[in-house]
């Protein structure tokens, strides 16, 4: 297996927020993970890179229990980005995690450079942080964890704090990351975010309710969330459809 997990549960004191997760990732699969507020899509994400423990099951990674050297391989975007950015300028931000891993000077300066360039901030490295825009402070905090070189990237409701432009900007990076190798599973409510998703994973109340295609998924509405354009117009126009057919027949 290269990622994945087997029989997760997890409980805040006696409340069981995870019951009897399974699933396995492919390499390079992008994949969305959906669930109303309260189904445990943000806790299975912090338990899949190690932030949290399982109280039963295991974490897998390349065939092996998730250990604390292999933990390095899987990164995690929070949902606000002022949660991960601590430096004082943005490349002393994405140099954060290569400094503690003693990471030699040269190679650092090629790797932060090449990290910055992959989202788009190449010509802000100077900049501090709290000028930026809320897309540009998700892309730093991508950054930060590309730039140690994470197979892959779990990311938690990245865009829900964003404008339609810093959302774009972000999509536009997922792409960049997927034509990388990267592995990547998404945990959102926005269907923008879902769009080019290869499959959907659906928790309801801790549990595992749909693990498919992402047209499947839509079609029988296996979850009352967001629409894409695209399915929501046929939806209004199949409905608009079925009550003329209705309104003829009476």
């Amino acid at each position: 297996m290269f990622f994945g997990c087997k029989n997760l549960s997890f409980k805040y004191n006696e409340f069981e927020v995870l019951k009897d997760i399974s699933f396995e990732v492919n390499k390079g699969e992008f994949i969305g993970l959906v669930g109303n507020n309260g189904s445990g899509k943000s806790t299975l994400l912090k338990v899949l890179c190690g932030i949290l423990f399982a109280d039963k099951g295991e974490v897998i990674f390349q065939d092996k229990l998730l250990d604390e050297k292999s933990k390095i391989k899987i990164g995690y975007i929070f949902q606000n980005p002022e949660n991960q950015i601590i430096g004082v300028t943005v490349e002393e931000d994405v140099a954060f995690g290569l400094e503690n891993t003693g990471v030699p000077r040269e190679e650092m300066i090629k790797k932060i450079k090449w990290a910055l360039s992959t989202v788009g901030l190449e010509t802000l490295e100077k900049a501090d942080p709290n000028t930026l825009s809320g897309g540009q402070k998700q892309r730093l905090a991508i950054a930060s964890i590309l730039v140690m070189e994470p197979d892959i990237i779990l990311m938690d409701e990245p865009t829900s704090m964003l404008d339609p432009k810093g959302r774009s900007e972000v999509h536009k990076v997922i792409g960049t990351l997927l034509s990388l190798g990267k592995t990547i599973i998404i945990a959102s409510h926005h269907a923008s975010d879902l769009i080019h998703v290869q499959r959907i994973i659906a928790l309801d109340e801790g549990r595992i309710i749909y693990d498919g295609d992402r047209k499947t998924f839509y079609e029988k509405n296996i979850l009352p969330i967001e629409l894409p354009f695209k399915e929501k117009i046929m939806k209004e126009m199949n409905l608009a459809f079925e009550n003329l057919v209705n309104e003829l027949c009476q």
